[in-house]
């Protein structure tokens, strides 16, 4: 009788552990699928925003002559204004 006691003890914590041991490996496999999928997902959104330009710059390809005459004229100089960046 001791026997069948101890077998059965021993049987339902190693099923106990097991099933904790399982619970855990599924739920990090679980959490890497998903940021797997949440990443591809944003990446996809980014390549179609930015039509997969990694930079930010801006290109003019063409500045009207109107405007050009017009703010040669309108800039003409200015003032040095002396600042200091203050650092906190």
């Amino acid at each position: 009788m001791g026997f069948i006691f101890k077998f059965l003890l021993i049987a339902i914590a190693l099923s106990w552990i097991f099933s904790k041991l399982l619970q855990f490996f599924l739920r990090s496999k679980l959490k890497q699928f998903v940021n797997h999928a949440n990443d591809l997902k944003m990446d996809e959104e980014r390549r179609q925003r930015g039509g997969g330009r990694g930079n930010s710059s801006v290109n003019v390809d063409h500045i009207p002559k109107d405007y050009q005459e017009k703010r040669s004229k309108e800039i003409k100089g200015g003032d040095y204004i002396d600042y200091e960046e203050v650092k906190d």
